[in-house]
């Protein structure tokens, strides 16, 4: 089995989403995997200033980059503003 990149995670998950009727709004990445998903999507981020931007390779949701090492999460609006008030998005 060959490991999924960011963006097939992403694509499983968001899948896995709809079809618990769920509407997927952003991908929350951690460093590891932000750093990861620059290399295997060939985009070129940089780690300052707003990490939210909408990543046509994450199924155009937003990208949200967070305050952890291994994160890969695909969030709805709800859970992400729930996520921010208690933590930081960078």
């Amino acid at each position: 089995m060959t490991a999924q990149t960011i963006q097939q995670q992403a694509e499983y998950i968001v899948k896995q989403m709809q079809n618990q009727g769920l509407e997927p709004f952003a991908v929350m990445l951690g460093h590891e995997d932000w750093l990861l998903f620059s290399s295997q999507s060939k985009v070129a981020y940089t780690p300052f200033g707003s990490a939210r931007r909408y990543q046509p390779a994450l199924s155009n949701l937003l990208l949200v980059r967070v305050d952890e090492m291994n994160a890969v999460r695909v969030v709805t609006q709800t859970q992400l503003d729930e996520f921010a008030a208690s933590n930081q998005i960078l």
